[in-house]
């Protein structure tokens, strides 16, 4: 008993001293991580995506246009092209750009150069893990009002299986999940503060929404569900009673002013998804149902139904529902604006045209390949095969992973449980939709066979959900007993999260397997040495 109060106390002290200090414990505890396993690895041990954005990055910095647009890994490419002219500026970087490159006929300089691309991309997939991390671990806080807890979740999120993944390598789910859940947050803090802050984080939640999809169209699924979640989480009457201060006079001048505003920006927008909804039409397969072309709005429409049924069920006033509308859309515009940083047309047409966009990549190989239309019966049965697929992934007993967030999630479930037993209704359904929620998403990612790297977007849910069981019994805190089982657990849980990037990190691998498609994808390189015959 002894032994375990010392751990738990170097723990607390370590990561509960403070919460800067907290933070700061977690930041570093990923550094660590990184490198330990996985900074080293081979520039092609991960090849996709690690190589196809790491040139996509050189062509920008020469002033080359985007060639690969699957997710469409937009903001990816901007980002890491950008840290690459920074890395260049302060010298710590030779070959930003494509023309900056050692000449393919000197193997030894050319990989040099490589391996330097890659371990500078996997230093920002860090930082951008760490920054999710803390807008994760401050939105959560003042969320559930409890400085720990926010602590204890940024640490779960630090080191899941999605995060832990995601900070070896450079994919663009990243910092696309970084933003969605950043917009979930900011939308569920926006639903419980009244007056003009409610505005400023629906704006900035509808733009990290967008973004987000702009990120990686993928995104358009778990960003669909925020609007249910932020219904489900809204606050009781008494939220409209102190909206009352804004529905009057000086409500709606307020109300006129963001409609004005969110009209202005929303003008040239509607030229570019018109421009984008046509060329979908041209360049994939109907959706079907007559809904190509039409479901972009019912998605609109899907998103003003949440808020007025919000409106209506917490009894807002109307002022304050205009306004909130008016900042969605005005959130929204500022995202897609972002399309214009870098021009490229086909980036417009997969952001407008998400659904038919990726069918192209889940139907490849499959037998929706066959299918002349998206929604088809065979699209239909293996979703409903998904189904059965992401529960199973969900009790790891059929279907073993790389999650620990499931022994969260396990905990969400018995703490909804016994919060139903005593009558707390509401809490309990709220972390029950989150991991509801978590479940839908991963059937619908299960069309890609709810590979890994996808779990960055649902992860989050359930370890939100385990958040708000926790801080319904505040006494568990501080039960001696319960702090050694949860230090246990912690220490469960690292190294569950850490067995992927172990297993990536000591396996071989083939560089024969990546030379069969490295040359298409990358068309202006040169040969590489480990594809030399």
């Amino acid at each position: 008993m002894l032994r375990g109060d010392f751990w738990r106390r170097s723990v607390a002290t370590i990561c509960f001293s403070g919460w800067w200090s907290g933070l700061a414990a977690v930041g570093l505890g990923m550094t660590l991580s990184l490198l330990l396993i996985g900074f080293r690895m081979p520039y092609w041990k991960v090849a996709d995506q690690d190589m196809i954005l790491a040139y996509q990055a050189l062509l920008f910095n020469d002033g080359k246009p985007q060639v690969y647009f699957d997710h469409t890994g937009y903001l990816s490419d901007l980002a890491i092209a950008a840290w690459y002219q920074l890395l260049h500026w302060l010298g710590i970087l030779h070959a930003h750009a494509l023309s900056e490159l050692p000449s393919p006929d000197d193997p030894a300089a050319y990989d040099r150069a490589w391996q330097a691309l890659i371990a500078s991309g996997r230093v920002l997939s860090l930082i951008l893990g760490a920054g999710f991390v803390w807008l994760f671990a401050t939105l959560t806080r003042r969320l559930v009002g409890d400085w720990r807890i926010a602590i204890m979740a940024a640490m779960a999120l630090a080191y899941s299986g999605g995060v832990a993944w995601h900070i070896r390598i450079m994919r663009t789910e990243l910092l696309s999940a970084g933003l969605e859940t950043s917009a979930l947050l900011l939308m569920l803090v926006a639903a419980r503060e009244p007056g003009l802050r409610r505005y400023l984080f629906v704006t900035l939640g509808a733009l990290c929404a967008t973004l987000a999809v702009v990120a990686k169209v993928q995104a358009v699924l778990p960003v669909l569900f925020i609007p249910v979640i932020v219904v489900a989480f809204g606050q009781g009457q008494e939220a409209g009673v102190r909206d009352l201060s804004l529905a009057g006079r000086r409500g709606w001048m307020l109300a006129v002013g963001a409609v004005v505003l969110a009209a202005v920006a929303a003008y040239p927008i509607i030229d570019l998804l018109r421009l984008g909804i046509a060329g979908g039409m041209v360049g994939y397969r109907p959706l079907g149902m007559g809904l190509s072309g039409v479901y972009q709005w019912l998605i609109g429409l899907w998103v003003t139904g949440a808020v007025v049924a919000y409106a209506f069920i917490r009894r807002t006033p109307a002022a304050v529902t205009v306004t909130v509308l008016a900042c969605v859309a005005l959130g929204v515009c500022a995202g897609l604006s972002s399309l214009w940083i870098y021009y490229n047309v086909r980036n417009v047409i997969a952001v407008a045209n998400p659904v038919e966009h990726m069918f192209v990549f889940a139907s490849a190989d499959t037998a929706m390949a066959q299918q002349t239309q998206v929604l088809s019966a065979t699209l239909f049965a293996t979703l409903a095969a998904g189904v059965g697929r992401a529960l199973a992934v969900h009790s790891f007993v059929f279907s073993p992973s790389g999650r620990p967030t499931l022994l969260l999630e396990w905990f969400a479930i018995g703490g909804i449980a016994v919060m139903w037993r005593n009558g707390e209704r509401r809490p309990a359904l709220q972390a029950g939709l989150l991991i509801v929620a978590a479940w839908g998403i991963d059937t619908l990612f299960s069309v890609r066979n709810l590979q890994l790297p996808y779990t960055v977007y649902t992860d989050p849910l359930l370890i939100l959900a385990a958040a708000l069981v926790l801080a319904q019994f505040p006494q568990l805190q501080k039960i001696p007993r319960v702090q050694n089982a949860a230090l246990g657990l912690m220490m469960i849980y690292l190294v569950w999260g850490h067995l992927e990037p172990v297993r990536q990190a000591i396996t071989h691998g083939h560089p024969e397997d990546t030379c069969l498609w490295l040359k298409p994808m990358l068309e202006q390189l040169g040969p590489f040495s480990i594809c030399r015959q």
